[in-house]
């Protein structure tokens, strides 16, 4: 009995420390879009009358969403085939 107990211990903390890996598909103009939006939002935030060390923070959240993006891009070719 005590074993089992230990192994659900064990089995119960190994679910909360493990991680989860998201992945999203989107088409490349919809990624192109969304980057260009997130250059934008950047570009206006230095121009803005906002404190500057409020704005380095917003810069910086952005650069690493836009850095971890790029870590994890994959690219999905979809072959189109043509029908004789």
């Amino acid at each position: 009995m005590k074993y089992v107990f230990i192994c659900f211990l064990f089995f119960c903390l190994a679910g909360f420390r493990s991680e989860r890996i998201y992945h999203f598909s989107m088409k490349e103009s919809q990624a192109q879009f969304h980057w260009q939006n997130l250059e934008s939002v950047k570009y206006a935030l230095d121009n803005s009358a906002m404190p500057h060390q409020q704005v380095k923070q917003i810069i910086s959240a952005i650069d690493t969403l836009q850095r971890d993006l790029q870590l994890g891009l994959r690219i999905d070719t979809v072959v189109v085939k043509q029908s004789n």
